[in-house]
């Protein structure tokens, strides 16, 4: 019997048939659409381009707002609006948002208590704010710390990101403590605070590398003894009426 030869994709289909399991972003999207409702109006915190971000919430909420350096931003098709802007000076008013949320953006963040203290501003009291953002413990993200930028860019364009799409990163906001401590500062509370580990998007060079990867994964979602090195952050936090900020 002749055997077919090994492949990433070959790979891929057989372990990760679930989107959830495959894709962050979906699955970080499960656990925002748990705490939308169809009344909201919702702030996209660095929404760029929407390139990547395939995933639409617009038209299952009232409004979607994005705000981004980006020039981009305008014609994000994921958006009601978008506004060209800095996420530390929201060009908002005081408490217009019930949700707001952010995906991989917490990592560029060099100074996170002005930002959060912006999120909280334009919350409603009990809005909430949802993250996804990596972990600092897992082995891409020490990779990432320990190499520059370019080397980030030039990575991100053998799998097919544009350079444009890839930022220096700063790591301040990408541990469970300094997210849970940044945002008590801000007047919030964590809801719920998870890692995930999903499929190895960074080691699909080889099949040989993505199958040591898939490895890594079945070993960190085995236990939840090693969740603080699963890859990536979701969180909810509620912006508490009675704190004193």
């Amino acid at each position: 019997m002749q055997t077919l030869p090994l492949t990433v994709e070959a790979l891929r289909t057989r372990f990760y048939p679930d989107t959830l399991r495959r894709d962050p972003v979906a699955a970080f999207l499960s656990r925002l659409g748990r705490v939308v409702s169809p009344a909201d109006t919702v702030l996209d915190l660095g929404a760029g381009a929407g390139s990547l971000n395939p995933y639409a919430l617009r038209g299952r909420v009232a409004k979607v707002i994005g705000v981004d350096r980006d020039p981009r931003v305008g014609t994000n098709p994921l958006l009601d609006r978008g506004l060209q802007a800095d996420i530390t000076g929201l060009p908002f008013r005081d408490g217009v948002f019930d949700v707001v949320f952010s995906i991989y953006v917490l990592e560029h963040v060099g100074d996170p208590q002005p930002l959060l203290s912006e999120i909280a501003r334009v919350l409603r009291p009990g809005g909430r704010c949802a993250i996804l953002t990596p972990n600092i413990y897992h082995y891409v993200t020490m990779v990432a710390r320990a190499t520059p930028t370019w080397f980030h860019k030039w990575i991100n364009e053998r799998r097919g990101r544009a350079a444009d799409d890839t930022f220096p990163t700063r790591y301040l906001l990408n541990s469970r403590r300094a997210l849970t401590r940044g945002f008590a500062d801000a007047g919030f509370v964590a809801e719920s605070l998870e890692t995930i580990e999903v499929q190895p998007n960074y080691l699909d060079a080889t099949p040989v590398t993505y199958a040591a990867g898939i490895g890594f994964e079945r070993l960190v979602n085995a236990t939840e003894w090693l969740a603080p090195f699963r890859v990536n952050l979701i969180g909810i936090f509620r912006k508490d009426p009675d704190a004193v900020r």
